[in-house]
């Protein structure tokens, strides 16, 4: 379950594309089980979640659940432990998903982890001593920008600025008009789809010399598409992740993803998040705790957490290239 519709679906997407494609491997190697995905629209709201949730659980019965969305995880979570169903984390980042439930698994790195490499790199190797943040009020923005800056300052860095949005706001004058006059070297922002495209353009526009740094959120063609020319340069962390892999369980999942989606790459780590979660819950079957993702290793700690290398990388025009590989 997951945002299917509105700005942010294709995050969903991607991760129902890429547990397809894992249900569709897994079926033709016949290993005893047949795997079906029953696909629930969340639309990245908490009672959405739970209503979502509720239905798959109860009325469909499933063996397990996929899902995302920092907000979203929080209010199911209960739920899981409720009624003791394992629920996998493909996208919420927060780090209160650290020993959430004990029914709950994360297939992703937390932000505490991303932000801290991203603050690292942002003072020893570009060379910022200040830094302003710009982020939204909520489960998503608060965490973030809290690990960014205390791993910031223990780097050496100073935040200038701290200011905050309402979620869905889309104007951010104000806020911009004190970071700019804290002269900061750059701007972390972080929001969710539906303010994220706003803010990158009014930054532009009110601090044109000033490079954005930012978090995985903004890796879609819904961002570059509404963010325009104000996204070329955006400095962010996501999964160290390459479809173009000569590993084996990559080429598995790549010829898999193409065949269901009109040969399209998955060039995403999101669509990689949900085919792992998939693979693991097969393997759990199994018993087993270590799995060899298409998104790296998967080594549960006790709190269902991994840790898994992690990739810097820039929007350069309407492309998203890695600037370097930070392992965990």
């Amino acid at each position: 379950m997951g945002g299917l519709s509105g700005l942010g679906a294709q995050i969903g997407k991607w991760v129902v594309a890429g547990a397809q494609a894992a249900a569709d491997n897994l079926n033709a190697a016949k290993s005893g089980s047949t795997f079906s995905l029953i696909a629930e629209d969340t639309q990245w709201a908490p009672q959405k979640g739970v209503e979502s949730f509720n239905k798959l659980s109860n009325v469909d019965h499933v063996n397990f659940i996929l899902s995302g969305g920092s907000s979203v995880m929080e209010a199911t979570a209960p739920l899981a432990t409720q009624s003791k169903t394992v629920m996998f984390n493909t996208g919420a980042q927060s780090a209160k998903m650290a020993g959430i439930s004990p029914f709950v698994f994360s297939v992703l790195q937390l932000s505490d982890f991303d932000t801290g490499v991203l603050a690292r790199y942002a003072f020893k190797d570009l060379g910022y001593k200040k830094i302003a943040t710009l982020y939204v009020n909520n489960d998503t923005g608060v965490p973030n920008q809290t690990s960014f800056s205390k791993a910031f300052e223990a780097a050496g860095g100073q935040i200038v600025a701290a200011e905050a949005f309402k979620p869905n706001e889309t104007s951010y004058g104000v806020q911009l008009a004190k970071i700019r006059a804290a002269q900061p070297d750059a701007i972390y922002l972080v929001g969710t789809p539906a303010e994220l495209p706003f803010a990158a353009r009014q930054a532009r526009q009110m601090a044109p010399n000033l490079p954005l740094l930012s978090f995985a959120g903004i890796e879609s063609k819904e961002f570059l598409d509404a963010a325009g020319a104000a996204a070329n340069g955006i400095i962010y962390t996501t999964t160290a992740y390459d479809p173009h892999s000569d590993a084996q369980n990559v080429k598995d999942f790549v010829a898999a993803y193409k065949a269901k989606n009109n040969g399209e790459v998955p060039t995403s780590p999101y669509a990689g998040y949900g085919y792992d979660a998939m693979m693991i819950a097969a393997a759990a079957l199994k018993q087993t705790k270590k799995f060899p993702g298409v998104t790296g290793d998967n080594v549960f700690r006790d709190d269902g957490t991994v840790a898994k290398a992690v990739a810097i990388r820039k929007i350069d025009g309407d492309h998203f290239t890695t600037i370097a590989v930070i392992q965990p």
